[in-house]
Order: structure tokens, then C-alpha cells, then sequence
């Protein structure tokens, strides 16, 4: 649990030192929320692949809109509701500068990791689906 809160630090702080400088809060929820859709539609590719059928994935399929819900009721569970955001960024304010330095390292890595997870998965998924017809 302490990495996703450090996750959401991590955001925060890029949000913050972005031109614009409003909302980094709301922006670091999104962030997240947007990390974890990909990686549930990495799932499906890859589970599409090991089953080698294609897969209905619509946003009004129930195998979608529960697990979004589920993502969009976590995050505002962990981070907006009663404000518990702010006190994660002031307890990670409070780590020494070379740990800060490293969990970001590992934070980056993890973000990029899932991005190009989902680009990968979804290029598998069309070029094995181009194979199904």
C-alpha cells in the first residue's frame, strides 16, 4: 500500500512542478487512474492471447464497467475522501533525499513499464487478430 501512496506523491510532485500549477491533486488521481486502465486492458490482451479469441471489450461490457468502477472507488477511497492525500505528501516530504531519489527512479520505471505493457500488448493482440480472420 505504501508504493500506490508513494505512487500518488511521486505524480503529485511532477504535477506540481508542471507550467501549470493548479489541481496536481486531481491530476495525480487521473495519472493513476489512467496507469490502472491500461494495465486491466493489458490483462484482457493478454488473456485474449493465451485464450486466442478475441474479446468484447466494450465500456458497456460488465467485465469493463465493474473493475472501473472498482478503480475509480479505490482511488477516491485511498486519496480524496477526507483529503487523505495531503498527509501522504507531507509524510514523503519528510524522506532523506537519496531514498526520495531511488523510489522515484523505481516509480518512473514502474510508470513507463506499464505504458509500453499496454502499447505491446494491444500491437499482440491486432497482429494476432489479424491471424483469427
Amino acid at each position: 500500500m505504501k508504493m500506490y501512496y508513494y505512487l500518488f506523491y511521486r505524480l503529485y510532485k511532477f504535477w506540481e512542478k508542471a507550467p501549470a500549477r493548479f489541481w496536481s491533486d486531481f491530476k495525480s488521481g487521473i495519472s493513476i487512474i489512467a496507469l490502472e486502465v491500461w494495465l486491466l486492458f493489458s490483462l484482457f490482451n493478454y488473456y485474449s492471447l493465451i485464450r486466442n479469441e478475441k474479446l468484447d471489450i466494450s465500456f458497456t461490457s460488465p467485465v469493463i464497467i465493474f473493475p472501473l468502477i472498482l478503480i475509480f472507488i479505490v482511488n477516491y477511497w485511498f486519496f480524496v475522501h477526507n483529503d487523505k492525500w495531503k498527509y501522504y505528501v507531507v509524510e514523503f516530504d519528510k524522506i532523506p533525499r537519496n531514498k526520495n531519489l531511488i523510489g522515484g527512479i523505481v516509480i518512473w520505471l514502474i510508470i513507463v513499464i506499464i505504458i509500453v505493457n499496454f502499447f505491446v500488448s494491444g500491437y499482440l493482440v491486432q497482429k494476432n487478430v489479424l491471424h483469427l480472420y
